[in-house]
Order: C-alpha cells, then structure tokens, then sequence
C-alpha cells in the first residue's frame, strides 16, 4: 500500500510541479501540436487535387485515384470535379472514376483523362479495355487503342458509323450494318 501511494505521490509530482513553475514565473507552457486530422476526415471534406495516404486494402472512395504506392501504404487524390480535359497518372488496379478513360499505359501505371462536360462529337483515343462514358461510341481501332465520340447532345437524325461491339447510346438505333460497323441514328 505504502509503495502504491509512493509511486502515486510521485508521478502527481512530475506532472504538476512543472506546470505549478511556469505559472508561478509567469510563463506559458509551450502548445501541444494539434494532432495530424484523420484520413477520414480529409476525405470527408476533400476538394478536388487534395491527397491522402491511406492503408493498402482500404476503399477508395468515389471519385478518388491511386497515385503511389509505398510499402503498406496507398497515396489516393481526389478527382471530384476535375476540370474536362484533366490528366492525371494512376496506379494499375486504381478505380478510374465515372466519365474518365485510359489514354495510356506505361509499367505499373495508367494515364486517365476525365471526359465529363467534354464537347459534343469530340473524339478520343483510348487503350483497349478503357472505360468508355455514358453517350460515347468505338468509331475506330488500331492495334492496342479505340478512337471514342461523344455522342451526348447530338441532333436529331445524326448517324454515325460504329464498330460492332461498340455501346449504342440510349435514343439511337441501329440503321445498317457492313462488316465490322454499324450505322447507328439519333431518334
């Protein structure tokens, strides 16, 4: 019991005589650093571009990349609200957010493009296996990539040539087919 109350009376000592000193001088003890926010945190108020380490295995949230992988560690950014157009080098096996395509390919990283908001017939070229966004088509391929058009906002009764295979987008029709293409139409 004895030994107990001293080790008590003890630790009470270092802990307060230092601070019972600098009062009693006038002094202020130096700030604690604020604790480095949690990755939760800065996902949850993350704006475009900002970055985050984050365990390997750990969901990537919508919208972010896998930029560099380090030992156990993942480096993930934000790509929501990127501008159209934007390029950004990913980690193979990165999630590639909704509206973005592979443009290229290099070892142990993709290079992708955001195409969201991107002009009425503006064409592309992408790697084989790309994501291809909502309202474009395959118009060409050559070896290892496909040329994609933007479709969305098209006129009525626009017709286009596409390869078989190709997404036809909701509200165009297949009119004719040759070989290896389609002529698809806009109702």
């Amino acid at each position: 019991m004895f030994k107990k109350a001293l080790i008590t009376l003890t630790l009470s000592s270092v802990v307060a005589v230092p601070s019972l000193a600098a009062a009693a001088h006038g002094a202020a003890l130096p700030l604690q650093e604020k604790a480095p926010a949690s990755a939760k945190a800065i996902i949850k108020n993350a704006a475009f571009g900002q970055e985050v380490w984050v365990m390997l295995g750990s969901p990537i949230p919508t919208g972010w990349v896998v930029i560099r992988s380090s030992g156990n560690m993942n480096l993930i950014k934000d790509m929501n609200n990127a501008p159209s157009g934007y390029e950004v080098w990913v980690m193979l096996g990165s999630p590639i957010p909704d509206g973005w395509v592979v443009i290229r390919s290099s070892g142990s990283m993709n290079q992708i493009k955001n195409l969201n908001s991107a002009s009425s017939n503006q064409e592309v070229w992408v790697m084989l296996g790309s994501p291809i966004p909502d309202g474009w088509v395959v118009i060409r391929s050559s070896g290892s990539m496909n040329q994609i058009k933007n479709l969305n906002n098209a006129p009525s009764g626009q017709e286009v040539w596409v390869m078989l295979g190709s997404p036809i987008p909701d509200g165009w029709i297949v009119v004719r087919s040759s070989g290896t293409m389609n002529l698809i139409k806009r109702l």
